[in-house]
């Protein structure tokens, strides 16, 4: 499978997850931690994935456009990181807390947009169809190796 079908398809169960917690988390502190840590999870091993595979592959084909989309890419990340650490340490009744899980999904998604119209479109210019391919497989593997060591 391309790697971007694949990474279109986790952005899917991602998105999934935050109509879980916009949801499912009314009353329930501990829900409301329970499916933050899922979301948690999901996506540090989605953001691992994209640095360590796509945005390595995409910037290794010397493109401007593909440099300056991944580079803003990565700013992008490291901030969804630092709001998951940021989110963990607070305590789910904290009001803060609600507030600041929802304000990452709508940064989350944004992000999400822009790499499915941006980065996608460029990496389909930018690489082979059978180098996708192998990305894809390469990704699906490492997903696996990703989930093991966080379960």
């Amino acid at each position: 499978m391309k790697i971007t079908v694949l990474l279109k398809y986790d952005h899917e169960a991602v998105k999934s997850l935050f109509n879980n917690y916009k949801k499912g988390t009314s009353g329930s502190q501990n829900r409301k931690r329970e499916l933050f840590e899922v979301i948690r999870r999901e996506l540090m091993i989605h953001s691992e994935m994209e640095r360590e595979i796509f945005y390595r592959a995409l910037t290794s084909v010397g493109s401007k456009r593909a440099g300056e989309f991944v580079s803003s890419a990565l700013v992008e990340h490291r901030a969804m990181e630092q709001s998951l650490h940021e989110i963990a340490g607070m305590n789910p009744q904290d009001w803060k807390f609600d507030a600041r899980v929802l304000q990452l999904i709508d940064e989350v998604r944004n992000h999400i947009d822009r790499e499915e119209e941006e980065i996608f479109d460029e990496a389909r210019k930018s690489l082979p169809e059978y180098r996708l391919e192998e990305l894809g497989l390469e990704m699906e593997d490492r997903k696996k190796i990703l989930g093991e060591l966080a379960a």
